[in-house]
C-alpha cells in the first residue's frame, strides 16, 4: 500500500464499469476494475478506504454528452460569472454536471468571448460511485470528461491541422473528437465496435461519415472543408484502415501509434493495448486538468483539506521564519556582548594609561569649578557686539605704571564694563561694601569732559572696584596710590574720563566716629576700597551691550 502527499487516485466511469488506478510520484502503481452493480460499489468503498486523505480525480465516458460552441461580450469580474451562469441554466437547467471552456476571442471590434459549454445529459452511471465517495468523505477533485483531455494529444503528436477528426478505439467503444485549431468543438462516443477485423473498416468510414455530417449540420465544417482524419492505436492495428478511408473518401488519414507515448509515460504497452483509456488517466495524473464539471458541493472537500495544507505550510514557513530570525538574533547578541566585553576592556586600558600619563601632571591651584566660571564667562563675553579688551587693556596699563612704585600695591577685585551712549549710568551693583555719600556727589560727569564726549556714539564705562593689598592703616599713603593710578588712567589717550566714586577711607567731615580703644577689634585694620568709573573715548559703532567681570 502506498500513501503519502504524492499518491492520487484516478477513476474512469464507463457506463459498465470502473477503473481505478493509483499514481505516486506520477508513476502507476496499481489498477483495479469494478462493476457498475452494487457488487462493484461495495468493493469500491473498500479499495477507497485503504488510502483515506488521498485526492481522487474522476474521468466519465460516457454517450450522453453536450457541446455547445457559444459567443459572449466580454467581461470580467462578477460579472462574467453571471454571465456564464445564466448562459449555463439557459442551455442545462437542471442538468448537475456542466461547465464552460474558454476557447478564444475575436479578433474584430467587438472583441466577444468564444466559450465552450459542456455538460453530462444523463449522469446515472456515475451516481452509484460519487454516492461512494461521498459516503467515505473522499477528497474529490474534481469531474472531468475524457474528450477534454484528448486535446493533450494533439500537442503530444503535434497536430497543426486546422481541422483534426481524432478517433480513438477505447473499451467503451469509438470515441470520435473534432478539433478546430487545437481547440475542441464537439466528440461523440460509439459503442458496440465490432470484433471482426474485416467490419472494422467499415464500421470506421460509416462512423467517419456521420461525423462529418454532423459537423457539416452544426456548421463547424462545410462540405469543401479539408479534415484530417487521425487513427490512434496501440499496436499499429489501424494502418490499414486509415489507408482504406483515405482511398474511399479522399481524406488526409495519419496513423498514431501510442506504443511510443506509453513508454515515455511508464505505461507498460500490453496494458494501454487491453485499456486504451489508461493514457488519459495518466494524462490527468500528470496534472494534465481540464475544466471541471462537477459542483463545488462534491469538491469542498478536497477545497478544504487544500486550505488546511495552506495553513499548515504557512505556519511551518513562519515558524522556520521564527527560529531563523531567532538565531540570527542570537548570534548577532553573542556578537554584541563580545563587541562590548572588548569594548570595556578597551576602556578599562585606556583609563590605566591616562591615569599613568595624568601622575605625571602638574598641580594647579584653581579648581575644576573655578575654570568652568572662567570658560562661561569667555564664553559669554564672545558673544558680545564689542569685547570689552580695550577697557581691561587701559586699566592694566595702568596698573603696570602704578607697579613700579612699591609702595603702590593696587588688586583689582571688580569690572562692570557699559556699552553705551549714557555716560551718566550709575553702578547699581550691591557688592561695594558702605558706599560713602562723598562717591554720591561725585558721580556727576564733568562738565569740561563731558562736553568733549559725543552724546550719539557709544561710550565704554567701566565700574572698577579695588583695594590697597597689604594695607597697614596708612590712609595718606592709600589715597597717594589711588590718585596716582588715576593720573596714571587720564594720561592715557584712549581715556575719556576718570571719577572716583568711592575712596580707600571716607574723608567726609559729616562722617561719624565710633568705637572704643580698648574694643578688641580696633586693633584690625578695615580693608581700603576704592571704586572708580572710566570713560573710554568711543572707538566705533556697535548694538548696546553690558558686561560684568569679577575676580575670583
Amino acid at each position: 500500500m502506498i500513501k503519502g502527499n504524492l499518491t492520487k487516485i484516478v477513476l474512469c466511469a464507463t457506463a459498465n464499469n470502473l477503473l481505478a488506478g493509483v499514481w505516486a510520484a506520477g508513476k502507476l502503481q496499481g489498477i483495479q476494475t469494478f462493476a457498475n452493480n452494487e457488487d462493484g460499489h461495495a468493493a469500491f468503498a473498500e479499495f477507497l478506504q485503504q488510502y483515506p486523505a488521498t485526492p481522487v480525480y474522476l474521468m466519465a465516458d460516457a454517450v450522453e454528452e453536450d457541446y455547445r460552441l457559444e459567443s459572449m461580450p466580454h467581461t470580467s469580474g462578477a460579472a462574467k460569472s453571471e454571465l456564464i451562469a445564466r448562459k449555463l441554466n439557459q442551455f442545462y437547467r437542471g442538468l448537475y454536471y456542466r461547465t464552460a471552456h474558454f476557447v478564444s476571442r475575436d479578433k474584430d471590434k467587438r472583441k466577444d468571448d468564444n466559450y465552450l459549454f459542456v455538460a453530462l445529459n444523463n449522469d446515472e452511471f456515475i451516481e452509484g460511485w460519487i454516492n461512494v465517495i461521498q459516503s467515505l468523505n473522499v477528497q474529490l477533485v474534481g469531474l472531468y470528461l475524457l474528450p477534454m483531455l484528448s486535446k493533450q494529444l494533439i500537442k503530444q503528436f503535434k497536430l497543426t491541422a486546422p481541422n483534426v477528426l481524432l478517433c480513438e478505439k477505447l473499451s467503451s467503444g469509438l470515441r470520435q473528437t473534432y478539433f478546430h485549431h487545437g481547440s475542441l468543438r464537439m466528440s461523440r462516443l460509439v459503442p458496440n465496435v465490432p470484433d471482426d477485423a474485416s467490419k472494422l473498416t467499415y464500421f470506421y468510414l460509416v462512423e467517419t461519415e456521420k461525423t462529418r455530417m454532423y459537423l457539416m449540420s452544426k456548421r463547424f465544417i462545410s462540405l469543401d472543408t479539408r479534415v484530417s482524419l487521425a487513427l490512434v492505436s496501440a499496436d499499429g492495428s489501424t494502418q490499414h484502415i486509415s489507408q482504406a478511408i483515405s482511398h474511399e473518401q479522399g481524406l488526409d488519414c495519419l496513423d498514431i501509434n501510442l506504443s511510443e507515448m506509453a513508454k515515455n509515460l511508464g505505461l507498460p504497452v500490453d496494458l494501454i493495448q487491453k485499456m486504451p483509456e489508461l493514457l488519459h488517466m495518466q494524462l490527468l495524473a500528470n496534472g494534465n486538468l481540464t475544466d471541471n464539471l462537477a459542483p463545488e458541493k462534491l469538491t469542498k472537500s478536497f477545497q478544504l483539506s487544500q486550505l488546511g495544507k495552506a495553513i499548515k505550510i504557512a505556519i511551518i514557513a513562519v515558524g522556520v521564519l521564527g527560529l531563523l530570525s531567532s538565531g540570527w538574533m542570537f548570534i548577532k547578541g553573542l556578537d554584541n556582548q563580545s563587541a562590548y566585553k572588548q569594548a570595556v576592556q578597551e576602556t578599562t586600558l585606556q583609563q590605566y594609561r591616562y591615569d599613568e600619563v595624568a601622575k605625571n601632571f602638574p598641580a594647579t591651584p584653581i579648581g575644576a569649578n573655578d575654570l568652568k566660571i572662567a570658560v562661561d564667562l569667555d564664553q559669554a563675553i564672545a558673544n558680545y557686539p564689542k569685547s570689552p579688551r580695550r577697557m581691561m587693556q587701559v586699566l592694566s596699563a595702568a596698573l603696570e605704571k602704578s607697579g613700579q612704585d612699591s609702595l603702590d600695591n593696587i588688586q583689582l577685585d571688580r569690572l562692570r564694563w557699559v556699552l553705551g551712549n549714557d555716560v551718566n549710568i550709575r553702578d547699581d551693583d550691591k557688592y561695594i561694601p558702605m558706599p560713602s555719600t562723598s562717591a554720591t556727589n561725585k558721580t556727576q560727569t564733568n562738565p569740561t569732559v563731558a562736553a568733549s564726549i559725543n552724546p550719539t556714539a557709544l561710550n565704554e564705562i567701566g565700574f572698577m572696584t579695588a583695594e590697597i593689598s597689604g594695607f597697614t592703616g596708612d590712609y595718606r599713603a592709600a589715597l597717594n596710590s589711588v590718585n596716582r593710578y588715576v593720573a596714571n588712567l587720564k594720561a592715557d589717550p584712549r581715556v575719556a574720563s576718570v571719577d572716583v566714586m568711592q575712596e580707600p577711607v571716607n574723608v567726609s567731615s559729616f562722617a561719624d566716629l565710633q568705637g572704643s580703644t580698648t574694643d578688641e577689634l580696633s586693633t584690625q585694620k578695615q580693608p581700603a576700597f576704592f571704586k572708580l568709573r572710566v570713560i573710554l573715548k568711543p572707538a566705533d559703532q556697535h548694538l548696546p551691550a553690558v558686561a560684568e567681570v569679577k575676580q575670583p
